[in-house]
């Protein structure tokens, strides 16, 4: 006798044994009486042991690592299991809840349900061969969560066929792949079935998406469209992208495209970034009312440089998002995308509906408070606007602060004779008659060339070198005067003979601060940024200054012992004090004295904020073990001396000469190669590159 479609889907739904979900009749299966439409229950019915976990346990699954183990892999095959039983019981309630949904849509879920039921009988089996009873492990309910509040047939097909089912074409492929891997054959050719089943599970949801979705818009719009946080595409997609699948599954490249790209957090509150490394500048205005003024060139072609310091599931603001190809290109070389948000022509960031963790801008200044004003009541904890900028923050943008805090330094009796004497850090002066005085009173000590600096200057155009027998110009005059003027005065120091730069990296905050890492840092003759090299502190290095830094004293390398153990807690407790916390930068160098000698300045500058030495440091932890890195930024004038016209064409020869080369890895890292870090297309003035090589020598610095 027949049995009506109805009747089956209750069975599977509201059935309290194994047996009642996962059993398929054997007699003819019609649809004749869809009856009426059915609301989701509020518990799902199940056996005692196979009840969900509704109290937001959290269920890991066994790392890669442990499947050597076959208790572990059994443990895996619960996790799986549970997702195809879930699956049956959802495809089960479809068609209860959309009885008046086309026959052919409701009998191609019928047949889908029952080889999810076969999947689930298989996964069963196996596991138990593994010694694993299914219900032993706890289940999670984050599917059923998911996807039971659908409210008509497109939800269905969007949120379980091209979100979950298609997310199961990357973790079936690569598990059987690890599971070939360990010599489990049995398992691997399971997956290998579930896999070709689901490809087309896709294929079926896909072409009842395209019939229901709205006309004259793609696919990819109408997916983002229909999935409401917390589902996103970052759903239908796992570790190992499977373009090849979704191609048998029937999606076309440009949803394909778009999803590779794709990132938005799966649960953890994100942290904002945006890039604004004008800093100093805004420092030096401290602009009553705070607010968002007109980018410069440098921000708008580098604004996608905090993606190489972004977590997985940060949100990066643009303004404009550089092309698909680009973004592909920075995944190939096995950097994550966070989720990317485009400003357009907005002068804000965007109020955000979900919680926010943080808020990262480069630098915390009076244009990222205005610039975030509408976003400070996302945050899960809130924070004040005084404890971001204040009169004690702004000091320590001071190119002045720094040399008063270096001279004090130099003069106490317990700095060490390796340092640089007090005279070095020179003088704050304001007005003409001081500077040919100060000039004349360090060139009675020795020193004949001088540099001014503009108390909240960056090194490419806030310094200004006066040489032991060069007149005063009128342009330096003039830019004296400005400063003077506007910044209150200019610091002069003697000109030195630098032979090492780098910088130190700190996290600042209230409890604990560390540091991060120490960078190296190429300057040119006249102080200004060439570039940072990733790589250990004196590795490739004269001989000589290695030996400097790393005479030992207690216990460790001087450099590190002073910088960790003496001079950055004292530093840092000042930093505190004026409630700043974040990244801090702090360039040094090491300088030859007229005799010879070599001396150190342990602070040049304090930077307060993000610095391009972190970005080298992050950028530097893709490197395979052995390899080393640079991270330059590139003008068009410096292209000339390259033979190239272009950004473009500097581009197209740069990976036709130096392709990306990625390690045989879990987490690939890259051997050698070239990347541009942003697009080159939409590049005006600047270009960043990160270089990889395998020996130091071989990078073009």
């Amino acid at each position: 006798m027949p049995i009506q479609l109805q009747d089956f889907a209750k069975q599977v739904l509201f059935g309290t044994t194994l047996e009642e979900k996962l059993s398929f009749p054997r007699e003819e299966i019609i649809d004749t009486v869809p009856g009426s439409s059915f609301h989701t229950p509020r518990h799902l019915n199940r056996p005692d042991h196979l009840r969900l976990r509704e109290n937001g346990t959290k269920v890991n699954h066994p790392s890669k690592a442990k499947l050597v183990d076959e208790k572990e892999r059994g443990r895996l095959l619960h996790f799986f299991g549970n997702h195809e039983l879930l699956a049956t019981e959802l495809m089960a309630l479809a068609l209860l809840k959309f009885p008046q949904a086309p026959p052919s849509f409701r009998q191609g879920v019928l047949e889908t349900l029952k080889e999810e039921q076969i999947h689930t009988r298989l996964y069963i089996h196996r596991m138990k061969q593994c010694g694993v009873e299914f219900g032993e492990l706890p289940l999670s309910n984050y599917f059923w969560k998911s996807v039971s509040s659908m409210e008509d047939p497109l939800d269905y097909v969007t949120r379980l066929s091209l979100t979950f089912e298609q997310a199961n074409l990357d973790y079936s492929l690569e598990y059987k792949q690890v599971f070939e891997s360990v010599g489990d054959d049995a398992t691997a050719n399971l997956l290998d079935r579930i896999y070709r089943d689901e490809i087309e599970h896709v294929g079926f949801g896909l072409k009842w998406f395209r019939r229901w979705k709205a006309s004259g818009k793609t696919d990819w719009e109408v997916f983002r469209e229909r999935l409401t946080f917390p589902l996103s595409p970052s759903r239908a997609k796992g570790n190992l992208f499977n373009k090849a699948g979704r191609t048998a599954a029937g999606l076309d490249d440009a949803f394909i495209n778009d999803l590779q790209i794709f990132h938005q957090s799966r649960g953890r509150t994100p942290s904002i970034l945006w890039f604004n490394p004008d800093a100093e500048y805004y420092a030096a205005q401290n602009p009553e009312s705070q607010g968002s003024l007109q980018s410069t060139p440098l921000q708008d072609d580098l604004e996608i440089l905090p993606l190489f310091y972004s977590r997985r599931d940060d949100i990066l603001l643009l303004t404009t998002p550089p092309k698909l190809e680009h973004l592909q290109r920075i995944q190939n070389a096995g950097f994550s995308l966070p989720e990317i948000l485009t400003l357009g022509d907005h002068e804000t960031a965007p109020a955000i509906s979900r919680k926010i963790g943080n808020l990262r801008p480069w630098s915390w200044t009076p244009d990222s408070i205005g610039f975030f004003r509408n976003t400070f009541e996302s945050l899960t904890r809130p924070i004040t606007t005084d404890t971001l900028w204040n009169d004690s923050i702004r000091e320590l943008f001071s190119k002045s602060w720094s040399a008063n805090w270096g001279k004090q330094l130099a003069q106490e009796p317990t700095s060490p004779d390796w340092f640089a004497p007090p005279e070095v850090y020179g003088e704050t002066i304001s007005d003409l008659e001081s500077l040919i005085a100060t000039r004349k009173k360090m060139q009675q000590l020795g020193y004949e060339d001088i540099v001014c600096k503009a108390p909240f200057g960056t090194a490419a155009n806030g310094n200004r070198c006066i040489l032991e027998h060069e007149i005063i110009s009128e342009s330096t005059r003039k830019w004296l005067n400005r400063v003077w003027k506007e910044q209150g005065g200019t610091v002069v120091e003697p000109w030195l003979n630098r032979v090492f730069d780098f910088s130190i990296q700190f996290e600042v905050a209230p409890r604990q601060s560390k540091v991060v890492a120490y960078t190296r840092l190429e300057n040119n003759s006249r102080g200004q940024f060439k570039g940072i090299v990733s790589a250990n502190l004196c590795h490739g290095i004269d001989s000589e200054i290695a030996r400097f830094l790393m005479r030992p004293e207690e216990g460790k390398p001087r450099v590190y012992h002073w910088f960790e153990d003496v001079l950055g807690p004292r530093i840092l407790d000042v930093i505190r004090e004026s409630e700043y916390s974040g990244p801090l930068g702090i360039d040094a160098f090491v300088y030859r004295t007229k005799k010879g000698k070599l001396r150190l300045k342990p602070i040049v500058e304090l930077n307060p904020r993000m610095t391009m030495g972190r970005i080298g440091y992050e950028l530097g932890k893709h490197n395979a073990a052995r390899s080393v890195g640079l991270f330059q930024i590139l003008t068009r004038s410096q292209l000339k001396r390259m033979d190239s016209p272009d950004f473009c064409d500097f581009g197209r020869k740069l990976y036709q000469n130096h392709p990306i080369v990625l390690t045989r890895e879990t987490k690939p890292r890259i051997t050698s190669g070239s990347i541009m870090l942003n697009d080159p297309t939409t590049a005006k003035k600047f270009l960043a590159v990160y270089h990889v090589r395998e020996c130091i020598e071989a990078l073009p610095i």
